[in-house]
């Protein structure tokens, strides 16, 4: 059985792309910072629930990447595909964006996936697949561009 890690899993894309997952009988560790949204994944996954795996964690922090990678290895023993979808939609125009949203949007939307993929990378083998979800805003900008773009862009 392949296994996927997937930031974000607990809503929209995220969520969406567990279940994908799951449809075709892949593993899933669903990682998000809200319990209550990684449980409705659980519930969602009906009677694969037992191929779920979650962990409520904020990305950014230090130690989620080994956390996370830590998860699907001692739960599945592998990891095959990492998905990093985790990140904030409510972009504001660079003169409305201050140091410290732009610094959260970096770490959030670039610093944390390539740290994950850093970790991830240790233990997927050959075949495996990293996916990287950006948005329009990072190729369009926009007046309402601002951190957010450049996060996006910089993925």
């Amino acid at each position: 059985m392949n296994v996927s890690l997937i930031t974000g899993a607990g809503t929209g894309i995220g969520l969406a792309t567990a279940l994908a997952f799951l449809k075709s009988g892949v593993a899933v560790v669903g990682i998000g910072r809200r319990p209550d949204k990684l449980d409705a994944l659980l519930k969602a996954a009906g009677a694969q629930a037992d191929m779920v795996a979650t962990l409520a964690i904020d990305v950014t922090q230090d130690d989620a990447p080994e956390r996370s990678v830590a998860l699907a290895m001692s739960r599945f023993g592998r990891l095959d595909y990492l998905v990093n979808n985790a990140g904030v939609g409510s972009p504001k125009p660079v003169h409305e964006t201050d140091d410290d949203m732009l610094d959260r949007s970096l770490d959030l939307m670039l610093r944390a996936p390539f740290r994950l993929t850093r970790q991830a990378l240790e233990v997927m083998q050959s075949g495996g697949s990293i996916v990287n979800v950006s948005s329009t805003y990072a190729l369009l900008g926009g007046l309402r561009g601002g951190a957010y773009s450049a996060a996006k862009a910089g993925l």
